[in-house]
């Protein structure tokens, strides 16, 4: 599936409704879920990550736990193997590094927060932050650790897991023993 040339998006990262796939439909509807603000600055984060990383794929997931909506972008259709992550949440938006404690390496201005073993994340203030100097070089810096090159020419997919998540919850659901009852001697 194609994912919209970033030429599409209107200026708020939004989508012409002519040109929305059954996948962007339903991730509208993902963004739909946050305030209006929240989902405006999280759409537009996403056309200017499309934008600078063409060709790679676009991972949904929903983690409704947390509340967040993450897009990892990754050259294959797994998100681990990303690059980079957009994440949502009710009252910010971060980029995430799935390489980020290597590239604290590359990080002089120290914007990389975060203690996971691997991943690090960018707070984002606002869509003009990624081309921020330094920010800008965290990601020329990830995409080469990465080991990815990005064509200009070419399109990613778009890969909704979110569906796939619920329904691996439903069927472990169904498998879970009931817990057991304590009893008593």
């Amino acid at each position: 599936m194609d994912i919209p040339a970033a030429s599409n998006y209107g200026e708020r990262g939004t989508l012409e409704p002519a040109s929305m796939t059954p996948e962007e439909t339903q991730l509208a509807a993902f963004f739909a879920a946050y305030a209006p603000p929240i989902a405006e600055f999280g759409l537009a984060v996403r056309a200017k990550l499309r934008a600078r990383l063409p060709g790679l794929s676009e991972i949904v997931y929903v983690y409704e736990n947390q509340g967040s909506l993450v897009i990892a972008y990754s050259p294959s259709a797994q998100g681990y193997e990303g690059v980079c992550s957009l994440a949502v949440y009710p009252d910010r938006v971060s980029l995430y590094f799935t390489q980020g404690a290597q590239l604290a390496k590359a990080d002089p201005q120290k914007l990389l927060q975060g203690r996971a073993k691997t991943v690090r994340f960018v707070a984002v203030g606002a869509a003009a932050d990624l081309a921020r100097p330094e920010v800008e070089a965290l990601m020329a810096a990830a995409l080469t650790l990465a080991g990815v090159r990005v064509d200009p020419g070419a399109n990613g997919a778009l890969i909704l897991k979110a569906e796939s998540q619920k329904q691996r919850a439903r069927r472990a659901a169904k498998t879970a023993p009931p817990d057991a009852a304590p009893t008593r001697e």
